[in-house]
């Protein structure tokens, strides 16, 4: 019997072990309502083990990871800098643009510019010859090179040099190397041209000098030719000339003969020939004399601004320079043990407080059969568990009798559930019972019962009635049924005679009808339950088992209003899937439904 007394269930429930009573107090268990802190009380060894857990592997991590010290120096670009004009001998202003300022920093960002620091702050490491030298000196510069950062403010022309480093003296060392390295070498670039302007200029001027040295030799030469030294030869030819043209006038007022007239005019012509090339060469000298003193003139000005430039070298400052020193540091950056040891202490805490959620979560569901000896109502079996693909399977493809093989696993329950109802005060002779499968919530089995029980009772040569009252398109039922009626068993049960009509017939298995949920979620109201019990019974006369898959009891009414009416309840529980509360509130409802024949069927799959 299926039925126990509340003497018998007193009687099991005393043989409950410590830990089976320890799971039904968790059966109050209610996670939306319970509060914090007694969730914490609960699980505080857990949490505080979770706590010490994330604490040890922190600590582990400090241990082993080396740590990183940082250092910064900060350096300040003067955006306007006087400079000499060497050309004009006057200081003039040159402002820094942004863009200049960028190429400042990808200068301070250069491999060249990396080595200089390398050299300074490790000379050990990039000192040495040969190729495992070379190497040796290419990572040491990148170490340096990936070691500090250039942090540039917008808008300003404050560099920021952050340094990293596993020892905070280097690191300090290395943001003031590239700090010095750098005033250095903006000073070294303004020496280089200043330099470089020095040379150029020195190069004109003794390239002029050579040039005016042989200009002064050529005319020396010229005014030697041309006797341009002797300045009295320009006065006796003019006096030469003036003498012969008065000898001429004269000679021609006295009637002079004409030979005599042609001497004093080839002599005056000869006079006037010397004096025009004389004049010709003197101006040619005047034009050489010129030419000398532009030259000296041009060499006064490169003197003078070979003076512009040393004066120039003089005042040279740095464009930058240094308004913070980098000191060493004592507290690492990474990792810092306060953040680490905090970081850890939430996700710990955090960690732990999921697990306790996870845990209370797990006391409220169904771990053990043994659990469900604490209810009055007993329980009737305790399945292996059943395939939905396997049952579908066999379904199609088995023949009745390998069926039945195939379904061994329901022998025991269908034994004792035809054993059951058969004891049944109200299972009279030539009429079937009526066995109810549901449960407490969904996905539990419940279909897959139905459809094993169904099916094992068929293939042994009984008139089995499946009945499908779970509108739901993944149910296994649903999934087999090709058939469906306008409104499923309310139709049925209007007119009992129409079952041949309604019900379909599994391929192979012609003791096997099935009656199809209605399309749609539209859940079965049952009202008038006296008119539902006549014709059950005309439905009993023509099955020997009718087969009813209801919805769960805690979303639908329909299992407790046919619960009081059938002859059988069987209520699936799945483990780890039903929640021990939810088994309590359905079986209490069934009860009080006046359901009866309540057994328990634990589904292990």
């Amino acid at each position: 019997m299926i039925n126990t007394s509340s003497q018998t269930a007193g009687k099991v429930a005393d043989q409950v072990s410590k830990r089976d009573r320890h799971a039904e107090g968790a059966a109050d268990f209610r996670p939306e309502n319970i509060q914090i802190l007694t969730l914490i009380f609960r699980n505080a060894v857990l949490i505080v083990l979770c706590i010490l857990a994330s604490g040890a592997l922190m600590w582990f991590r400090l241990t082993t990871v080396v740590p990183t010290y940082s250092a910064q120096a900060t350096l300040v670009l003067d955006d306007a800098v006087l400079r000499l004009d060497p050309f004009g001998a006057r200081l003039r202003a040159r402002t820094l643009s942004m863009l200049q300022l960028a190429t400042e920093i990808e200068v301070m960002k250069s491999r060249e510019f990396a080595a200089r620091v390398a050299e300074e702050v490790v000379p050990d490491e990039i000192s040495g010859t040969g190729q495992s030298a070379l190497s040796g000196r290419e990572s040491t510069v990148d170490r340096i090179l990936e070691s500090y950062q250039i942090i540039w403010h917008p808008t300003t022309f404050a560099l920021d040099i952050l340094a990293t480093d596993a020892s905070p003296q280097l690191a300090a060392d290395i943001a003031n190397a590239v700090a010095r390295n750098y005033v250095d070498y903006t000073l070294e670039i303004q020496r280089a041209d200043v330099e470089r302007t020095k040379m150029s200029i020195l190069s004109r001027q003794s390239a002029l000098q050579e040039t005016l040295k042989d200009a002064e030799a050529n005319l020396l030469e010229f005014t030697r030719t041309n006797n341009l030294d002797d300045l009295t030869e320009t006065e006796t030819l003019t006096n030469n000339l003036r003498r012969l043209q008065a000898q001429l006038a004269l000679a021609e007022e006295r009637g002079v003969p004409l030979q005599e007239s042609a001497e004093l005019k080839a002599d005056l012509d000869a006079t006037l020939a010397k004096l025009d090339a004389r004049s010709a060469a003197e101006v040619e000298k005047t034009g050489f004399e010129r030419r000398l003193e532009s030259m000296r003139r041009q060499d006064d000005l490169l003197f003078d601004q070979l003076e512009a430039l040393a004066l120039q070298e003089a005042l040279l400052t740095p464009v930058a320079r240094q308004v913070s020193i980098a000191i060493p540091t004592t507290r690492p950056v990474s990792p810092s043990p306060k953040t680490e040891m905090v970081g850890a202490l939430i996700s710990g805490l955090t960690f732990g407080f999921l697990l306790a959620l996870l845990r209370e979560n797990l006391r409220g569901r169904l771990r053990w059969p043994q659990q469900i000896t604490a209810f009055r109502t007993p329980v009737l079996g305790q399945l292996p568990p059943l395939s939905r693909k396997f049952v579908n399977r066999m379904a199609w493809t088995t023949r009745s009798g390998n069926l039945r093989r195939a379904l061994h696993k329901i022998a025991p329950l269908h034994t004792a559930v035809r054993t059951n109802t058969r004891a049944d005060n109200r299972t009279e002779n030539g009429t079937g019972a009526m066995v109810l499968i549901t449960s407490p919530g969904s996905r539990e089995g419940r279909s897959t019962l139905s459809f094993a029980l169904a099916a094992y009772a068929a293939a042994g040569g009984e008139d089995v009635l499946l009945v499908d009252l779970d509108p739901s398109p993944r149910d296994l039922i649903s999934t087999l049924s090709r058939k469906r009626t306008a409104n499923g068993f309310l139709d049925l049960l209007s007119n009992p005679l129409r079952i041949d009509a309604a019900a379909w017939h599994l391929p192979g298995h012609p003791h096997l009808s099935i009656v199809a949920p209605a399309s749609g979620p539209v859940p079965v109201r049952f009202n008038n339950m006296s008119s539902v019990e006549a014709s059950l019974s005309v439905l009993r006369r023509k099955y020997s088992l009718i087969v009813v898959d209801c919805p769960p009891v805690l979303s639908d009414d329909a299992s407790c209003r046919l619960g009081s009416v059938a002859q059988a309840v069987l209520l699936v529980a799945r483990m780890k899937k039903t929640r021990f509360e939810d088994l309590s509130k359905a079986a209490q409802q069934l009860e009080l439904n006046n359901a009866s024949n309540v057994g328990i069927v634990v589904n292990d799959g």
